[in-house]
């Protein structure tokens, strides 16, 4: 993939995805006025489709947990979910162990504690390391952003044009060289957020993937 650390400024262009062509029209308006030229703006083409998916790839590749040696291979989104639900589940474990050890069964009090506890979290992990990736992964049925909204290509890369693009609520934002190879997210659909995360797992919780109407 492309090195952003070794391309140009001006070899760069930005590839924003909108919900609708309404907002990637309005967000083409907003370029012209502020100077930019028609031949430079482009709207829906069919090869930028293509560059938006490779560039939606390499993000998820460039974010994912990949440890070659213990066979794990993660999406950012899987790897999101497993580590706030194995926080949660430690925190579940760590506190069910203060009324389970006064269940008295020999010892003392604190030693009844640290056994349920050491079991309690390795049930949370357990349960975590089952429910976490699949809760914060994409769902089978969801189509990447380029297959869901309107596309601009600007061949123009600057603050200017980000704020632009910015300020007309896209989905994702793509840096991408003339050639469409992906350089890096500008915007990505999912953030990084702990916030995000807990809202893609409880709707992935409440949904079918085999009826998407549910």
């Amino acid at each position: 993939m492309t090195d952003p650390t070794f391309t140009p400024e001006s070899d760069r262009e930005l590839l924003a995805v909108y919900p609708d062509r309404q907002h990637a029209q309005a967000a083409r308006t907003a370029l012209l006025d502020a100077g930019l030229r028609e031949d430079v703006v482009h709207l829906d083409e069919d090869l930028d489709a293509v560059a938006s998916l490779r560039s939606e790839m390499h993000d998820e590749i460039t974010r994912a947990w990949v440890v070659p040696n213990a066979a794990v291979a993660y999406p950012s989104g899987a790897a999101r979910g497993l580590v706030l639900v194995s926080i949660v589940g430690a925190l579940v474990g760590l506190t069910a162990a203060f009324p389970l050890a006064l269940i008295d069964v020999g010892s003392t009090y604190w030693v009844r504690w640290l056994v349920f506890a050491i079991v309690g979290v390795a049930f949370g992990l357990t349960v975590a390391l089952l429910v976490g990736p699949a809760g914060g992964a994409p769902r089978p049925g969801e189509l990447p952003a380029a297959a869901r909204g309107s596309l601009l290509r600007v061949e123009r890369d600057d603050a200017t044009v980000r704020e632009v693009l910015v300020l007309h609520d896209p989905i994702r934002i793509d840096e991408i060289s003339h050639e469409g190879d992906p350089i890096a997210t500008v915007t990505p659909e999912r953030p990084d957020k702990a916030s995000e995360t807990a809202k893609d797992i409880a709707a992935n919780v409440q949904g079918d993937d085999y009826h998407p109407e549910r």
